[in-house]
């Protein structure tokens, strides 16, 4: 079919599966990375850390598709999400969407942007109490060109090194601290864009359901 998602699926069970599965497997291996870190050897926490980051990168690349989604309805919400997932540049808007938001103490107005009813209204409180959403731009632009070196320097923690080179042929990295509280706060960020971008899409999910 000329319309078929992937899978063959038609648009209302590609939108289920979506929400079910390429949504929720971010949060799914950093879970289960984050139960690994704590019980392997040490010399492994680098190696670990670094799919932590790069499960929390997709977390967050996948918040910010649901938000360009929905907030471009000039494409079926189901068809932009079939698609590439956003670059590092989608995830400043959206960060900067988000800290207008809280800046104005207005966070519905985040719903508003994108459509969807006040089901979602304890997310986009969450969202806009949280600190740090641009401090994920350049572990996005590292991962961007391709899987970064992974490099760990110092010890007790140490720090986590991310290398790579831009398609410009530039180099960029990122750098992260191995401490517990860190890696900790990682995999609940990664909870949090899973949860948040889950509830977004449900919220339109049920909407469509509604107005059937």
């Amino acid at each position: 079919m000329a319309d078929a998602y992937p899978g063959n699926l038609g648009e209302e069970d590609f939108l289920a599966a979506y929400a079910a599965h390429a949504l929720r497997k971010p949060q799914v291996v950093a879970d289960n990375v984050l139960t690994g870190i704590f019980l392997t050897d040490v010399r492994y926490r680098g190696a670990l850390t670094a799919l932590l980051v790069q499960e929390s990168v997709e977390a967050a690349r996948r918040l910010a598709a649901v938000w360009v989604a929905l907030t471009d309805r000039t494409r079926p919400v189901a068809r932009t999400l079939a698609g590439p997932l956003p670059d590092a540049s989608a995830w400043v808007r959206f960060a900067r969407a988000v800290e207008e938001a809280a800046s104005a103490e207005h966070p519905a107005a985040l719903l508003r942007a994108m459509a969807i009813d006040d089901s979602a209204l304890q997310s986009v409180e969450q969202l806009c109490a949280f600190e740090g959403l641009a401090r994920f731009e350049v572990p996005m632009r590292v991962y961007e060109p391709g899987p970064p070196a992974t490099i760990v320097t110092g010890t007790n923690p140490g720090t986590l090194l991310l290398s790579n080179t831009t398609a410009t042929g530039n180099p960029i990295e990122a750098r992260m601290s191995l401490s517990d509280e860190q890696i900790i706060a990682l995999g609940d960020a990664t909870g949090d864009f899973t949860a948040w971008a889950g509830d977004f899409l449900g919220a339109y999910i049920e909407g469509r359901a509604g107005a059937q």
